[in-house]
């Protein structure tokens, strides 16, 4: 009986476990691309820091269409730059689910191993 339950665990680790486990690591990369909002960063890069910016007046004076200009320009600057740091960060993130993940993976796949492995080294060494 207890053979046919560990053999029966086995089919489960390297079946459905395998598939379920895949399939959290691919939700947890989901999340965090929906919760850093990567497409609307990537899709509004360019746009002004917080929608703030100058209007241009009316008539014609270069002086306060130059000042206009530079101001949009410096606050379209800020918002890339704040749209960049934050796609980098969800990228580290992406970077650190990915290379956990895997070496979860690697334990998982490995843990019907280790554990026998680990127990008869136990009694080893208490016998030596």
């Amino acid at each position: 009986m207890p053979a046919v339950v560990f053999f029966e665990y086995l089919v489960w680790q390297y079946g459905d476990g395998i598939r379920e486990y895949a399939n959290a690591w691919l939700n947890i990369h989901w999340f965090l691309w929906r919760v850093f909002s990567v497409p609307l960063l990537l899709r509004t890069f360019f746009a002004p820091f917080r929608r703030t910016g100058e209007h241009y007046k009316r008539g014609f004076d270069p002086a306060a269409i130059a000042q206009t200009f530079l101001i949009n320009m410096i606050t379209r600057f800020v918002g890339m730059v704040v749209r960049a740091v934050l796609v980098a960060v969800a990228l580290l993130f992406q970077t650190f689910a990915l290379v956990g993940g895997a070496l979860l993976l690697v334990f998982f796949m490995t843990a019907p191993l280790v554990i026998p492995i680990s127990v008869l080294t136990g009694i080893v060494v208490m016998i030596v």
